[in-house]
């Protein structure tokens, strides 16, 4: 359940409540096709339809010819059976500006579909078009003749972001024969039942146990005085349900919709086939074979539960979230995401959110936050001295309890058994606490994180946390403090916390002015970051997270021993392994690669942007700090970084830093790999997938602690 709202003067909400995307679909190359060998219902003789959806090469643009890339518009379903029977798509007269029909990658595992997806996101992505569905020119459901049909579907989400039908039954098949019925049905939110013949004296409840998310294959055969056998993904469920249709009902066939006003049942089209005959037993069993070709049975939803101050409201507005989501879906083959939110405000009486703006984590940070309802906190400090694994829940989890549990939650019990992950893009005011803060920050993050967990009835174990490194923001010591608790944290295993994002200084301050042909800036709000740099944070961070993810046994169409050994990114980027004291001006920098293999110096990169080091003192008791003026690549692992004078401290006593404190590197202006020119593993495409924003360089990591110069080159 996506409670995703708008800050003041950023609306994301379009028409009907829903959620505009960031940018248009994208274009790509062909659909992988996986490794399914056969049968295919063509290897069963009599064919007299058969349109897949699964690949390209079945799909046909406006001209007749074959699509060549996905996320393109699809003007047809070729029937490749040679009958010229093609599926077109379908929209009520009454729709004036439908929305297209496009081919969708990575909808079932590795295999794609046709559907019409919204350029916005209701609850749960992708939201598909209320009134669309494909149109076959004539086919025969009646009783009297024999024939037998063939068919794929999957669906993504409940029936949403209709105007009134949102719980009513979505229809799969409906033919147009007489005054129209209905063939095959599925309930929506209100029930669980498969139905053939729905509405008819003798109609069948083929499941009662329909999952919301679902992928499933339905054979149907007619046989003329016995009736209709039906099976469910392979295992027979009805046996001679008697027709309620007349003798000849030749007629156009919907799928996917009834003619009503959004009337679409919201689902993928994968597969269908057709025979006008009834099929023997032992055709039945290659016909079962087939459809092995598809992941069949319940599907996952991959929900994100977010909170934060403003910084985590504007990464939700920018997209950054929705991003985050969709990306760990791709990893997972999941069939939708959604990201749960709410913004302080939103709900009243009680107050219901998990974002509010300018609360830190605890009462702790200065200026000290008083515990009252105006000004609450997460945690409340008592103030004692206590161990905060002792403190109790401030307003603010007040309202978080409120906003997940009880007679007043906004969330539902089931959206709340999709959450897969905690996400906290959160730092900014618990950065301004001191250095010798760390301990008491650390427990803090622990103590709240375990109360959520608890909140949802989870463990560390089975929700992990997503925490990004800490923006810039106001003091140094506090910011590199929380940098380094965080990678604390994270490096026990125990805790179950992952940095998405280990690289947030390579960013804008919020609505700044920027020149992207040289990487400055100017202006702008400096303890927020930019919307297009809170969205490129929810991309790259769909590596760390969606690797967390599989580990966490959350595969769904996609199984885990698929994930690639090599190829994408795990770490998050780049990291400085060691740095060479070559002179007291030059330092020589050596890079342990994640899925790239060379190094780029863009932009104000060129010009040493981000890279200092602190001549003597420590995080704690700062010393001077130096910052670089110039950086260049040596070869595809090490960079030489020219300072602006001369270090006078032994290297012992001088620490390296990428970036120092609340220093901001600047949108573009960091090193990064050249992961985006790497050739991906087979089938592990994202910019393909996704559109080619998704493949980008990743950044050189920031430095969580300082690097103390060595004398010795590697």
């Amino acid at each position: 359940m996506g409670m995703l709202f708008n800050v003041s003067g950023a609306p994301v909400m379009a028409g009907r409540g829903l959620r505009v995307l960031a940018e248009p679909l994208p274009a790509g190359s062909a659909i992988p096709a996986g490794l399914f060998s056969g049968p295919y219902p063509s290897d069963i003789g009599g064919l007299s339809g058969w349109w897949d959806a699964g690949t390209l090469a079945g799909l046909l643009d406006s001209n007749g010819n074959p699509l060549t890339a996905v996320n393109n518009v699809v003007s047809s379903v070729l029937d490749k059976s040679g009958q010229g029977q093609n599926l077109v798509p379908y929209h009520i007269s009454a729709d004036t500006a439908p929305v297209a029909a496009l081919a969708v990658p990575r909808v079932n595992g590795y295999l794609g579909a046709v559907g019409a997806p919204e350029t916005a996101i209701v609850d749960y992505g992708p939201s598909l078009d209320p009134d669309w569905g494909l149109l076959h020119p004539g086919l025969e459901f009646g009783t009297g003749a024999a024939w037998t049909r063939y068919f794929v579907w999957t669906r993504p989400n409940w029936r949403q972001g209709t105007y009134y039908v949102d719980n009513q039954p979505i229809p799969l098949i409906h033919t147009l024969a007489g005054s129209g019925a209905t063939i095959l049905r599925a309930d929506s939110a209100e029930g669980s039942n498969l139905t053939l013949f729905p509405g008819s004296a003798g109609q069948v409840v083929l499941s009662a146990s329909l999952a919301r998310r679902h992928s499933h294959a339905v054979i149907m055969r007619n046989t003329p005085g016995a009736g209709v056998d039906v099976w469910l993904d392979g295992v027979q469920v009805a046996t001679a349900v008697a027709n309620p249709l007349g003798a000849s009902a030749l007629a156009q066939v919907m799928f996917f919709h009834d003619g009503t006003i959004q009337g679409s049942a919201q689902c993928w089209f994968h597969e269908a086939a057709a025979w006008e005959r009834a099929l023997a037993a032992s055709e039945i069993t290659t016909l079962i074979a087939a459809q092995a070709r598809w992941v069949l049975g319940a599907r996952r939803g991959v929900n994100l539960l977010v909170m934060g101050q403003s910084n985590a409201a504007w990464f939700i507005n920018a997209g950054g979230a929705q991003a985050l989501a969709q990306g760990i879906a791709w990893y997972l083959g999941a069939a939708s995401y959604a990201v749960t939110a709410s913004i302080s405000g939103t709900y009243l009486s009680p107050s219901r959110y998990s974002v509010v703006s300018g609360h830190p984590i605890s009462n702790s940070s200065p200026p000290l936050f008083p515990p009252g309802v105006n000004s609450g906190t997460f945690l409340t400090n008592p103030g004692d001295g206590s161990d905060p694994s002792t403190w109790s829940g401030g307003p603010d989890f007040t309202a978080l309890t409120d906003y997940l549990t009880g007679s007043s939650a906004v969330v539902s019990a089931v959206d709340e058994n999709d959450i897969a992950f905690l996400v906290w893009p959160w730092s900014e005011q618990d950065s301004t606490m001191p250095y010798a803060n760390k301990a008491l920050y650390k427990g803090s993050v622990l103590q709240l994180l375990s109360m959520t967990r608890g909140l949802l009835g989870r463990t560390a174990n089975n929700l992990p946390l997503l925490a990004w490194n800490a923006i810039p923001y106001e003091t140094n010591d506090g910011v590199q403090m929380v940098r380094e608790s965080i990678a604390d944290l994270a490096g026990d295993a125990a805790n179950n916390i992952v940095t998405f994002v280990r690289q947030t200084a390579d960013s804008n301050p919020l609505n700044a002015s920027y020149d992207p042909a040289t990487g400055l800036f100017s202006g702008g709000d400096p303890e927020h970051r930019d919307e297009p740099d809170l969205l490129r944070f929810g991309r790259i961070g769909v590596h760390a997270a969606g690797q967390t993810a599989i580990a966490s046994g959350l595969s769904d169409s996609i199984p885990a021993a698929q994930l690639p050994v090599i190829g994408l990114p795990v770490k998050g980027g780049p990291e400085i392994v060691h740095v060479y004291r070559a002179s007291d001006t030059n330092l020589i920098l050596t890079v342990s690669h994640d899925a790239g293999n060379d190094l780029r110096v863009p932009l104000q990169a060129a010009n040493g942007a981000g890279f200092a080091v602190m001549d003597g003192g420590s995080v704690a008791v700062p010393g001077k700090i130096i910052t670089a003026k110039a950086a260049a690549r040596i070869d595809a692992t090490h960079i030489s970084v020219t300072l602006s004078e001369a270090i006078t401290s032994p290297s012992s006593e001088v620490l390296f830093f990428y970036p120092y404190g609340s220093t901001q590197i600047g949108r573009g202006d960091a090193i990064t790999d050249n992961w985006a020119s790497v050739i991906p593993p087979v089938n592990w495409n994202i910019g393909n997938d996704l559109g080619s924003a998704w493949a980008v360089n990743m950044p050189l990591q920031a430095t969580t602690y300082p690097i103390t110069l060595s004398d010795t080159a590697t």
